[in-house]
């Protein structure tokens, strides 16, 4: 059932592609959020597969931890308090015999039941807040789990970004070295933006590209932080 036998020069989990602030930004996260699940609480172990180098400085954040942080914003949204929920992924993982157990595409159906079982055990008090329906919450997963484009080994290949609709972009650790792109023209949204960042308008970028105005302002409101 699990992903397990996933081999570990696998670019997916073994290639770091992003700093924490730029993986923030791309899970719309507050990035001291996401540092803190890439860190652990309380001393515990993280909730996200990083490399092992300084989260903040370098470029830490592989693929996989991108997708996981994905999929954990999900849980939290549903109802999942992310600083109790280490031993609720440690039982979802004897459960699926799954390492990388938050991108089990059944985490919406037996995963959610599973903590939902959990969280009323005196090992789970509190991973659940009390107000969530379990209907809920799997309606928030499976709605986080539908951006991940899911390959035969059962891991993630790539990862729709929110954060930039209408506009359509994806991020592919096998395509364009794991920067997001449009998938319409494969243009990088790190070349428009830094067009913009360094004084071209808004229409020349986008024409020099070949997207749309709008796709050019979600590039620079994604990676510059500010509207175009």
């Amino acid at each position: 059932m699990g992903s397990g036998t996933a081999v570990v020069d696998d670019v997916r989990l073994s290639l770091g592609l992003y700093d924490v602030g730029e993986a923030a930004r791309l899970v719309d996260l507050p990035e001291q959020t996401f540092h803190r699940w890439a860190k652990g609480y309380s001393g515990g172990a993280p909730l996200l597969h990083m490399l092992d180098r300084d989260a903040r400085r370098e470029s830490s954040v592989p693929f996989i931890a991108l997708a996981e942080a994905w999929v954990l914003n999900g849980l939290r949204k549903a109802g999942v308090k992310p600083h109790k929920i280490r031993p609720g992924l440690d039982e979802l993982k004897r459960q699926f015999g799954d390492e990388y157990v938050l991108m089990a595409p059944e985490l919406a159906t037996d995963g959610v039941d599973l903590l939902w079982d959990f969280s009323k055990t005196t090992s789970g008090a509190g991973l659940i807040e009390a107000r969530t329906g379990q209907q809920v919450m799997r309606a928030i997963v499976a709605d986080y789990l539908k951006y991940l484009n899911f390959g035969s080994d059962r891991l993630p290949v790539s990862l729709k970004l929110k954060v930039a609709m209408p506009s359509e972009v994806e991020v592919n650790p096998n395509h364009q070295f794991g920067r997001p792109y449009f998938v319409g023209s494969g243009t990088r949204l790190a070349d428009v933006a830094n067009m913009i960042k360094a004084g071209e308008d808004v229409e020349t970028a986008a024409e020099e590209h070949g997207i749309t105005v709008d796709d050019a302002r979600a590039a620079a409101r994604i990676l510059l932080g500010h509207a175009a």
